[in-house]
């Protein structure tokens, strides 16, 4: 009986999978669009790994601007983020992990990515690392995704 389990378990959930159906009008999104984006944010949040996030020098790092329709919102999304981290307590305000946690599409030209950013308190005694949870949008326009800033 336990062999007949272990085979029907399987095929059941391939079916389940298979037969879950859209929900809605949502269309699919095509797996090379989902890695293209995964690289996107990959390579973005890969750039603000063990990075002074509060610094002239990350500020005027080009290559983080290229994540973004335009220098106001780039500006905006860094002043809030080294805010955030100054805020927590970070040491040197250094993030030392960056951990995508979750990436989920909202249609599509929206995106919404969840990180948490992972780095040692500022007080040496207190040696317990601490995390801040972000919540990241991202829009496409014309084939690009980029990243839409929340104000502070």
């Amino acid at each position: 009986m336990m062999r007949v389990w272990g085979c029907l378990l399987p095929l059941l959930a391939c079916a389940c999978f298979w037969w879950g159906g859209q929900s809605g009008n949502r269309e699919l999104v095509e797996d090379r669009e989902i890695l293209e984006f995964a690289d996107t944010i990959g390579a973005f949040y890969s750039r603000l790994h063990n990075t002074r996030l509060d610094s002239l020098e990350t500020y005027e790092d080009a290559e983080l601007r290229t994540f973004f329709v335009d220098d106001r919102e780039f500006s905006d999304y860094y002043a809030s983020l080294a805010a955030q981290v100054r805020a927590a307590g970070f040491r040197r305000s250094r993030a030392e992990q960056v951990r995508i946690r979750e990436f989920r599409f909202e249609g599509d030209d929206r995106a919404l990515v969840d990180i948490t950013l992972v780095g040692r308190h500022r007080r040496a005694l207190r040696f317990w690392r601490i995390e801040i949870q972000r919540s990241d949008v991202w829009r496409r326009s014309a084939g690009t995704w980029a990243l839409s800033p929340s104000k502070l």
